[in-house]
C-alpha cells in the first residue's frame, strides 16, 4: 500500500491529531498556569515520516486541543527528534529575560547525514509558544549515532538538588543518567541495562517517583519504550520499579535480558500497555506526583508509515494518570483514563444474566463501563464478548473477556498491511470475585482498561467511525453501566439500551 493513499474518515473527537501531515511521539509535555502543552514529532511538509520538527498544541482539559505554529523547526544540519521541557523557575540556565522564567527544551539534534545524535537546547521567553535555539549547541555530545530522547526533571533528595537527564543509547539497550546545575553543562552519573525486553532499540525513557497506594512507601518508575520487541509485536513500552538515589537506578526485581520476541517470555515482564498502538509515552512536567499524567503515540512502527490517512496521520492516546499499587506480590502501575466525563454524571445501567445478549446503540465517542461477576465462571466457561458493528451490520472488532485474560481481535478493515490485522492478549491479575473493564471508543481507536487500571490495551481502528452499535454476549453474570460522551465533552448522555 502506498503511504500516500488518502481516505475520507472522521477525525478523533477526544484525542489529539494534527490538522494535517505526519505526527508521531509526544515531546516536551508540560503544565504551567492552567495550560497543558503538548509538543510532538511532526513533519510540517508532508504526510510521511521526515523533516522532524516539534509541532505544538495546548489544552485546558487534556481532551480538547488547540494546535499552534511549529515550535522548533528542523534545519539543514539536523532534525529535531524527541525530548522534554522544563520550566526553569529559578533561571538556573541564565536564559530568562526580565524576571520571566524561561521554558527550556532539551531535544535530540539528529544529524541529517545520520552519523551523530547529540542533545541540544532551545529556550522560550513567551511561555513555550516560540523557541530560540541555543547558540552553544549541542550541550551534550557523546559522539554516538544512537544517543537520544532526553527526559529532564529536577531531582531533590539526599544526594542534593539538581537537574537530571535520562536518555538512551538506543542500540546498546542502555538508559544513561546525567546531572546539571544549569541545564547546559552535563556530567555523567551512571547507566542502566540491558535488562528485560531488548528485541529492538530502547527509546523515550522517563523516570519519576510515585507513592505506593495504601502504604507509606515511595518507588521510582523507569519507563523504556522499545521497537520492535513489544509484547504485542512491534512497538511497546516496558517499565521497571525500583529506587533512584540521585546517581543510580536500582530495579526492585532485576530481570535477565530477553533479546527475542517470544510472547510467553515477554509476558513475564511489566508492560505499560498490551495493545499494538501505545508507544513513546512520557509524563507531564509541572504536575504534582499525585497527578502524574501521561500521553503516548497511538500507533506502531510496524505499519505507521503505510496506514491510509485523511490528510493527517497519527494521533495521541487519551491522557492517563498513573499511580502505584501492590498486586500479585509486586508493585505495579495503575492507570486511569482522563476522558472529560463528569464524575457526578448520571449513569444508565442494565443488568445482564449469564447467557443473555444485549445491544448498545452508540454512534458517538463513548465510554463503556462493564462490571463482571467472575465468581461463577469455570475455567473453561464461555467468555463474555463485546462486538462492535458498523451501521451496515459488518463487524469492526471484538473484545473477549475470559478467565485470566482479555483479547482484542482486530480485522484488517480499511488496512491491507500484513501486520495490522491481529489479536492482542492482555493477561489479568489473579482472579477475584469481580472484574471492571472500561472501553473508551473514539473515531479510529479503542482503549481498554481492566482490573481497576492495572491492565491497559490500546488499539487503533484505522479509518473506522465509532461503532454504530455493540452487541454484548454474556458468559456470566454482569452488571453493565454505560456512559456516552458527546464530542464536545460538555455533556454526558445515557445511551439507548435494548435487550
Amino acid at each position: 500500500m502506498s503511504d500516500q493513499r488518502q481516505t475520507t474518515f472522521q477525525r478523533p473527537a477526544r484525542h489529539f491529531a494534527p490538522h494535517s501531515h505526519w505526527m508521531n511521539d509526544p515531546n516536551g509535555l508540560f503544565y504551567h498556569e492552567g495550560v497543558y502543552h503538548l509538543y510532538f514529532q511532526y513533519n510540517p511538509y508532508g504526510i510521511g515520516h521526515g523533516n522532524m520538527s516539534w509541532g505544538h498544541a495546548t489544552s485546558r482539559d487534556l481532551v480538547t486541543w488547540e494546535e499552534h505554529e511549529v515550535a522548533i523547526l528542523c534545519d539543514d544540519q539536523a532534525d529535531i527528534f524527541s525530548g522534554s521541557i522544563v520550566v526553569d523557575e529559578h533561571n538556573t540556565s541564565g536564559l530568562g529575560v526580565g524576571g520571566t522564567a524561561p521554558v527550556i527544551a532539551l531535544y535530540t539534534a539528529a544529524a541529517t547525514d545520520g552519523r551523530n545524535q547529540s542533545q541540544a537546547l532551545a529556550y522560550s521567553t513567551d511561555g513555550g509558544m516560540s523557541f530560540t535555539k541555543f547558540a552553544g549547541n549541542p550541550v551534550l555530545d557523546r559522539g554516538s549515532r544512537d544517543f537520544r530522547d532526553p527526559k529532564v526533571f529536577r531531582y531533590a533528595g539526599p544526594a542534593g538538588n539538581y537537574w537530571v537527564m535520562v536518555a538512551v543509547e538506543a542500540a546498546d539497550h542502555q538508559v544513561v543518567f546525567y546531572r546539571s546545575e544549569n541545564l547546559i553543562d552535563w556530567e555523567l552519573l551512571s547507566d542502566f541495562g540491558p535488562q528485560a525486553a531488548m528485541g529492538g532499540v530502547w527509546e523515550c525513557p522517563d523516570l519519576f517517583e510515585l507513592p505506593v497506594q495504601g502504604t507509606g512507601e515511595k518507588k521510582w518508575v523507569l519507563l523504556v519504550s522499545l521497537n520492535p520487541g513489544g509484547v504485542a509485536g512491534g512497538s511497546g513500552t516496558q517499565y521497571f520499579i525500583g529506587d533512584f538515589d540521585g546517581t543510580h537506578f536500582i530495579p526492585e526485581s532485576p530481570r535477565p535480558a530477553w533479546p527475542g520476541t517470544d510472547y510467553d517470555q515477554l509476558s513475564a515482564g511489566f508492560w505499560l500497555d498490551w495493545g499494538r498502538d501505545f508507544y513513546a509515552g512520557v509524563s507531564f512536567h509541572g504536575l504534582p506526583d499525585n497527578q502524574r499524567t501521561l500521553l503516548a503515540w497511538m500507533s506502531n512502527w510496524d505499519y505507521a508509515r503505510q496506514l491510509p490517512h485523511g490528510g493527517w496521520r497519527g494521533s495521541m492516546s487519551a491522557a492517563r494518570t498513573l499511580d502505584l499499587v501492590r498486586a500479585d506480590g509486586a508493585v505495579q502501575i495503575r492507570q486511569r483514563l482522563l476522558t472529560g466525563a463528569s464524575e457526578t454524571a448520571a449513569r444508565r445501567g442494565l443488568q445482564g444474566r449469564a447467557g443473555s445478549s444485549l445491544r448498545l446503540d452508540l454512534g458517538s465517542p463513548t465510554l463503556i463501563n462493564l462490571q463482571l461477576d467472575m465468581s461463577q465462571l469455570p475455567q473453561d466457561g464461555t467468555p463474555s464478548t463485546v462486538r462492535f458493528y458498523r451501521e451496515d451490520g459488518s463487524l469492526i472488532s471484538t473484545v473477549h473477556v475470559e478467565v485470566g485474560q482479555i483479547r482484542h481481535e482486530r480485522p484488517g478493515g480499511l488496512v491491507d498491511h500484513d501486520l495490522y490485522a491481529s489479536t492482542q492478549r492482555m493477561p489479568l491479575p489473579q482472579p477475584g470475585q469481580a472484574l471492571e473493564v472500561d472501553l473508551l471508543l473514539d473515531h479510529g481507536s479503542v482503549e481498554i482498561l481492566a482490573a481497576g487500571g492495572l491492565r491497559s490495551l490500546t488499539d487503533q481502528l484505522t479509518g473506522e467511525n465509532v461503532a454504530h452499535h455493540a452487541a454484548l454476549d454474556l458468559g456470566h453474570h454482569a452488571d453493565i453501566r454505560v456512559t456516552a460522551l458527546d464530542s464536545s465533552g460538555d455533556t454526558v448522555l445515557g445511551t439507548g439500551l435494548l435487550a
